[in-house]
């Protein structure tokens, strides 16, 4: 029999994590022979992360989290060498909603000088369609001074999907074509195992659109890999990544989060960002990844 360990969070912990636990599940191939009553859970020790080292100068290391972040430990994170900072800007919460929280670890974010990128978990259940919940991101940054120039779609855990493919691809193809209107540069957090399930491995999105990919081998810190792209593998349309998700549940500066590295672009874009909240009461988020 074939017994599975399955990975359970606590809630605080999972509200921190843009990957949620059901897709991170181990996933039971026909041919196993399954034995239920075997399965067997246990809580994740959410331990610190190891210090971030030099892997690469084409690399930068980043955090992505959904819970509250204050300016202390986002300067915190400044000075524990991490770049950047992937914050949730729209939650999968009813219908869904702008993520509030968003507006407060942005400004925090932008005053401890780290370059910031905003996701959304859209609600693609909702009787909203998926550009109308794009809308509601970005008039919510918007009507708070704060001016985005690109987005991250996350397309995770296909149980939370429609069944059929062709209604996810549509789905997600009005949020990519209403941020395009916004002059948005648009990003996909996904990995091939969602990428395929979700969208039947969707092939023909725009070139264009740029991918953040997870691989982790459990949550904690014994479920971290490499932090490169070495482990990266072209799917669907993307022959390339720009950032990869590479541990889950750790703490860093008293916060749970997820560590990331990405391609650095150009560092000029985050550091340019002061000049123009001094110009234009505004602060400008996205652009730090991709170009």
């Amino acid at each position: 029999m074939l017994k599975l360990v399955a990975l359970t969070l606590l809630a605080t912990l999972a509200s921190a994590r843009p990957q949620d636990v059901d897709s991170n599940r181990i996933v039971a191939l026909p041919q196993d022979d399954l034995d239920v009553s075997a399965i067997v859970f246990e809580k994740i020790e959410v331990k610190p992360a190891p210090a971030v080292v030099s892997v690469d100068a084409s690399y930068a290391y980043g955090v992505d989290l959904a819970v509250p972040a204050t300016l202390a430990q986002m300067n915190c994170l400044k000075t524990s060498r991490y770049a950047a900072v992937f914050l949730r800007a729209f939650a999968p919460t009813g219908s869904g909603v702008f993520d509030t929280t968003s507006v407060n670890n942005i400004r925090n974010a932008y005053s401890a000088g780290l370059g910031i990128e905003v996701y959304m978990t859209p609600q693609p259940l909702s009787s909203l369609q998926g550009y109308q919940q794009l809308d509601l991101l970005y008039n919510g940054l918007t009507n708070n001074g704060i001016t985005i120039r690109s987005v991250w779609i996350q397309v995770t855990s296909p149980a939370n999907w429609q069944k059929s493919a062709t209604t996810n691809v549509n789905f997600i193809n009005s949020i990519v074509s209403r941020a395009k209107q916004y002059g948005l540069t648009v990003g996909i957090y996904t990995n091939q195992y969602d990428w395929s399930q979700i969208t039947g491995n969707w092939a023909t999105l725009s070139s264009d659109v740029l991918l953040w990919y997870w691989h982790v081998l459990g949550g904690g810190v014994t479920g971290e890999t490499p932090a490169t792209f070495d482990d990266f593998r072209a799917f669907g349309s993307f022959k390339k990544a720009s950032v990869k998700q590479f541990a889950q549940v750790e703490s860093v500066c008293s916060l749970t989060v997820n560590r990331d590295v990405y391609a650095v672009g150009i560092p000029a874009a985050a550091s340019s960002s002061k000049k123009a909240i001094t110009e234009n009461s505004k602060i400008f988020v996205g652009g730090v990844v991709g170009f």
